[in-house]
């Protein structure tokens, strides 16, 4: 199999991984009655880290779009 094709689907895997991660600790940290954060707290934190996660995901977003359409479409 091609090596772009196949690391343009590492690469979009990573984007959807890290895009669930995320979710994964938004719902780990959230507010419960019995304890924690409170929920303005939680959303500045959700927010804060969106940002890192999100950062992450466009990076090979664009980089798996770019492998997908193959060598002719990088320019220098």
């Amino acid at each position: 199999m091609n090596f772009e094709k196949m690391a343009a689907l590492g690469a979009l895997g990573v984007t959807a991984g890290s895009m669930l991660a995320w979710l994964g600790f938004v719902f780990v940290t959230r507010p419960v009655p019995s304890g924690g954060i409170d929920a303005v707290t939680h959303l500045a934190l959700s927010a804060a880290t969106f940002a890192l996660f999100g950062m992450i995901a466009a990076a090979h977003l664009y980089l798996g779009l770019q492998l997908r359409r193959g060598a002719d479409s990088i320019r220098g």
